[in-house]
């Protein structure tokens, strides 16, 4: 069994700023104001799958950077 620390953003976050957090290895969690917007999974070493507040499939990128902002847009 693995334990991840998850970590607090270190600053104040803008009421429309999204916090991702990892919940486990390759999978992060994303909220804006507490309410959940999307997930996102790796699922090689260049391919995170983004999935949207419903948990459907919005796309596959190739860096967890362009996942994120993927499903910030949408949000």
């Amino acid at each position: 069994m693995t334990i991840e620390a998850i970590r607090t953003p270190s600053r104040p976050q803008k009421a429309d700023s999204a916090v991702w957090v990892p919940v486990a290895t390759g999978l992060w969690v994303g909220s804006t104001a507490g309410d959940f917007i999307g997930m996102i999974e790796k699922v090689s070493p260049r391919a995170y799958v983004a999935r949207n507040g419903r948990s459907e499939a919005v796309g596959t990128y190739a860096s967890l950077l362009e996942a994120k902002r993927s499903i910030e847009r949408r949000s």
